[in-house]
Parts: C-alpha cells; structure tokens; sequence
C-alpha cells in the first residue's frame, strides 16, 4: 500500500505545471543599459543634462539649484527641476522633470507626462514597455504609493510607472544610490536619538 501512495505522489509532483517550479522572469536591465526617456539616462553627466536643456541653464533658480549640485558632498543627492517646455518646440506632452544628481551623474529622474490620460496603470506600463522596449507582464509588481504604480525591478535599478489624475509619470532610479541615502539618513537619525536630551 506504501508504495502506491509513493507512486501517486511521484508521479503528481512530475505532472506539476512548469511554470510553478520556475522562478518568475528577472528584468536584465542595468543602469548601462537602462532607457532614455526624452533624453534623460541614468549615469549622464550634469553636463550631458545641461545640454539637453540650455534654456532651463539661464533661469536663476536652476543657477542656483546647480550651485547646490556643484558643492553637495560627496554622496549628497541634489535635486533639479526641469521645465521641457522652455527648451520644447512646440511639444505640448512634455511634461515636468525632476532630477537627482550625485557625484556630477544622474541619479534618478522622474517624468510627469501633461499628455494624453490613462484609464489604469496597466494602460500606462504597456505604453511604457511598448515605446521603451521594456520587460512586459508579469514583471511589473504593484508599488507601495497610493497613486497606482507599479514597478520593474532590474539588476541595480528600479523603473516605476505611476498615474496621478489620469497623467502619466515614470521615474528611473538607481537602487544601489537609494540604499546609500537611506543608511546615510538612517545613521543620521540614530545620532539624533543618542544625542536627545529629553
């Protein structure tokens, strides 16, 4: 009798589904061979940035924002804000630009696209995959934000899509500049809890 509840179980594990014993698809990509998205790439220099938008380079405010940039410390984050509109010719879909720059290279950036409106996310990520040429399906996992997102987790980097009042954003981050800014805050607060005299 043993041996045919061994039997049984043997062969219901062979019949198993394929796809239940092999781990789920992994996204190659790496912040070398991450997308551009309207000129932007992880890893350009500020300079590459800057000629990329020579008209947002004369207001004063970028001035001063690149100012910030050129005497952060070594592994501060600096943040820029981009209007594509001033250096557009006439592209009404070009949305805000936000940039994060860390040692003279970009770190992060996030589009918000003023274009056309998404119904869902899912709308959204296979626009993205499709002009991107993005991993697609199940790839992309359901993010922590109460805008709908969903993200792509590759080796080193992270690609997440959002929508906020049926626009678009996407926002490339590398993953390995998160952890170091997370620990560099996190031992920062635990200085503050040691230094707190109630």
């Amino acid at each position: 009798m043993n041996r045919i509840a061994i039997a049984f179980s043997a062969l219901a594990l062979m019949t198993m589904p394929a796809y239940a014993q092999q781990p789920q698809a992994q996204c190659g990509l790496t912040e070398a061979t991450s997308p551009s998205v309207r000129g932007v790439r992880l890893g350009m220099s500020t300079e590459q940035l800057l000629a990329l938008f020579p008209a947002n380079a004369r207001r004063r405010d970028f001035k001063d924002a690149l100012e910030r940039v050129k005497t952060a410390s070594s592994d501060e984050t600096a943040r820029l804000s981009i209007d594509p509109m001033i250096d557009a010719s006439g592209d009404t879909s070009a949305g805000a630009v936000a940039v994060g720059l860390t040692k003279g290279r970009v770190t992060d950036f996030t589009i918000s696209y003023v274009g056309p409106t998404w119904r869902n996310v899912d709308e959204w990520v296979a626009k993205l995959t499709e002009s991107l040429k993005l991993p697609a399906g199940r790839t992309w996992t359901v993010g922590p934000n109460e805008n709908p997102n969903k993200i792509l987790r590759c080796n080193g980097i992270e690609i997440e899509a959002a929508i906020q009042g049926g626009g678009g954003s996407i926002t490339i981050r590398n993953t390995e500049q998160v952890k170091v800014g997370e620990q560099r805050r996190d031992a920062g607060e635990e200085k503050k809890r040691r230094e707190f005299k109630p």
